[in-house]
């Protein structure tokens, strides 16, 4: 008896997670048994932790991958998308519970519009607050004018209506709930490992409107997005080299060498002129010099060259508290 079709491979990174997670399984189930006509899969990639997530995974009937060591977004959703074996796939963070139509409105949208490649929802607080969840290509227009004013100089987004829902075509979704179209991902590839924990959900999604397809952003279906405990806190200089890092990739890879050097004397600059008025009130304040510590080492790793280390992953691993959802990709950007 042949097995049935797989709708939906559901791949979840997670790195020391486990009440998160569990929740999160907890709510995929819930869709899950809300759509019964759906065939679905869960895939849960442990980047390395050192709690009992991967065991709990186990213990909820998923599938699950367990790495040694924090391989980043980018590693751990490659690894689940290379052992999925649905229509579909949805990348989904250990830090979000889904509502119990989420899966088979991103099913759905899929199926009725042949020309969406990525779908994503909009992302809410627990406590009811918008996120930021759509994100422009990096530039250097936005790196001046910021993304809000990217958006209006490009003017390159267009609202769709029709069944199965009205969708806004965007450049970028944020990748804490990210429905991808199978067929793309022999087309387009897996994501970019050389990302590790910043833009790499942008860098895909401009990768896949290359390819011809388009980024559809639903803003009538919210779903929960915790964001648990923030790499920003924990080792927050380490973060900051690391979102440079990616966007110098991306700007390299979308933009040109020629752009991605303009934003790095940019940044450099910023990093240099906060370190006066962060040194006038640093004897007032821990946030101030909390902040003069890492201006001071943002720009000495400029003036090092940019180097490799600090290393984030190691940061993170080195770092005292709950390590949150750190599995490759943060919550914000910094």
């Amino acid at each position: 008896m042949s097995e049935p079709i797989v709708d939906l491979t559901i791949v979840i990174p997670s790195y020391e997670t486990e009440a998160l997670l569990g929740r999160c399984l907890d709510a995929v189930a819930r869709s899950a048994r809300a759509c019964p006509e759906l065939v679905a899969e869960v895939i849960v990639v442990d980047n390395g932790s050192r709690d009992g997530s991967a065991a709990l995974a186990r213990s909820r009937g998923a599938r699950v991958v367990a790495f040694v060591r924090n391989r980043g977004f980018a590693g751990a959703v490659n690894a689940g998308l290379r052992l999925a074996r649905g229509r579909h796939a949805l990348l989904l963070n250990s830090d979000v519970e889904l509502t119990p139509e989420a899966l088979r409105d991103g099913v759905a949208l899929l199926d009725a519009e042949p020309r969406v490649g990525v779908v994503g929802p909009a992302l809410a607080h627990p406590d009811g607050r918008a996120q930021r969840s759509v994100h422009v290509l990096p530039g250097l227009d936005s790196e001046l004018f910021g993304e809000g004013g990217a958006r209006r100089l490009r003017r390159n987004e267009q609202a769709h209506s029709g069944p199965p829902l009205a969708w806004r075509e965007v450049e970028a979704v944020r990748g804490a709930v990210f429905f991808v179209r199978g067929s793309l991902l022999e087309k387009v590839g897996l994501f970019d490992e050389g990302f590790f924990f910043f833009l790499e959900e942008t860098d895909y999604c401009a990768r896949v409107r290359a390819a011809g397809s388009r980024v559809a952003f639903v803003p009538e279906r919210v779903v929960g997005h915790a964001l648990g405990a923030s790499s920003k806190a924990r080792a927050p200089l380490a973060t900051r080299i690391e979102y440079q890092r990616s966007l110098d990739r991306a700007l390299r890879r979308h933009r040109g060498t020629l752009v991605a050097g303009l934003v790095r004397g940019i940044r450099f600059v910023r990093a240099l002129g906060g370190i006066p008025l962060a040194a006038v009130f640093a004897p007032f304040s821990a946030r101030d010099r909390r902040r003069l510590r890492e201006r001071c080492g943002l720009v000495l790793w400029h003036l090092r060259g940019r180097p490799p280390e600090p290393s984030l992953a190691q940061a993170l691993r080195e770092a005292p508290g709950p390590a949150g959802p750190v599995a490759g990709r943060g919550e914000g950007r910094t």
